[in-house]
């Protein structure tokens, strides 16, 4: 069953399990998350470094669950790099 996790623009399948793995089976439980936490978490979990790209998705992910009125063309990933500049392709 698909949570409400997947509304979150760049949030699909695995990262959906990710953060179901960590705790965070809703956006009502995600929007007090430390997103920098989170990530640090799922690299103990899976025991290994994990690319960059999953600390950006999972803080596009608590930004999207902390606002009351979620646009999503606003809340991409690459938003939400340390240097977005650098992560657009």
């Amino acid at each position: 069953m698909m949570s409400d996790l997947r509304n979150v623009p760049g949030i699909g399948v695995k990262k959906e399990q990710e953060l179901i793995a960590l705790g965070y089976d809703s956006l009502a439980k995600l929007k007090d998350a430390d997103p920098d936490e989170l990530y640090i978490q799922a690299c103990l979990m899976q025991n290994e470094q994990l690319d960059k790209c999953v600390l950006y998705a999972f803080r596009c992910a608590v930004a999207y669950a902390k606002d009351p009125a979620p646009n999503p063309a606003q809340y991409r990933w690459w938003y939400f790099c340390d240097d977005p500049h650098k992560a657009k392709n």
